[in-house]
């Protein structure tokens, strides 16, 4: 090679062919590691394919059973050795048992687990023994001969001397004890079925006090006066009063 070609390649090298050789460089890399990919893609394909046929000999699934490891239809459907099917009879049996095990234990849940608590009986007495005066009016409106005007008479008047004993109408305590300006000394005893007697017209000096407990027929005072009903001769008002109001005494009593 001549001086001058040596030299105008080596002006090249020195201007556009420094460019031009690291292209080469490039594509040769470039390549060498599109080959090393290669290489690395086509290992892991047979490595998943030798994984693959080792799970597919060990764990070998028929046709039937390949559906999530159940079988399919056309093996449900046929006939089971060791497997009877219910009879109807022992299905409607089973019915009925349950049924019956169904009512039975409904009208065990309706009946009451307590019985309700009964109000005692109780047998009252008139707390004297006497005329009946005034009775009781149900409601109506009748005339006080005292103070001359119309009203319920809510009792009956039951005519007496006066210190003449009162018993209790029934068993029962004494709630009340108070001295009232129209209708005296009064005297209250609740009784076990929740009502309520009422003595009106006794003397101060009472043999019971509030909370005392008494028996039917027991004394709890004396006759005196009724100062609203002071027209009348000398007696005792009695009311019996329940849950829905005044009752008749006499009716309860039966006299």
């Amino acid at each position: 090679m001549s001086k001058q070609t040596k030299g105008n390649f080596s002006k090249f090298m020195a201007g556009k062919g420094f460019y031009v050789a690291l292209t080469f460089c490039l594509i040769g890399a470039g390549a060498a590691a599109w080959a090393a990919v290669d290489r690395t893609i086509d290992s892991i394909d047979q490595n998943n394919k030798a994984i693959l046929d080792r799970a597919s000999s060990s764990l070998p699934l028929s046709s039937s059973e390949s559906n999530w490891g159940f079988p399919s239809l056309e093996e449900a459907d046929k006939p089971q050795s060791g497997v009877s099917k219910p009879s109807a009879s022992s299905s409607s049996a089973d019915t009925s048992s349950s049924s019956s095990e169904a009512s039975s234990e409904s009208s065990s849940s309706s009946e009451p687990s307590e019985q309700p608590v009964q109000s005692p009986v109780l047998d009252f007495v008139l707390p004297v023994q006497g005329e009946i005066l005034t009775s009781f009016s149900q409601g109506e409106l009748v005339k006080d001969v005292t103070l001359g005007e119309w009203r319920t008479h809510d009792g009956v008047d039951i005519k007496a001397d006066k210190g003449a004993e009162v018993f209790a109408a029934a068993a029962g305590s004494v709630t009340k004890v108070a001295q009232d300006t129209l209708w005296g000394q009064v005297v209250e005893i609740t009784h076990g079925d929740g009502s309520i007697s009422r003595y009106c017209g006794l003397a101060k000096d009472l043999a019971v006090k509030e909370g005392d407990l008494v028996n039917a027929g027991q004394t709890i005072g004396q006759v005196d006066s009724i100062p609203t009903e002071i027209s009348l001769p000398t007696h005792i008002h009695f009311e019996l009063i329940g849950s829905d109001g005044n009752l008749d005494p006499l009716a309860i009593i039966g006299r």
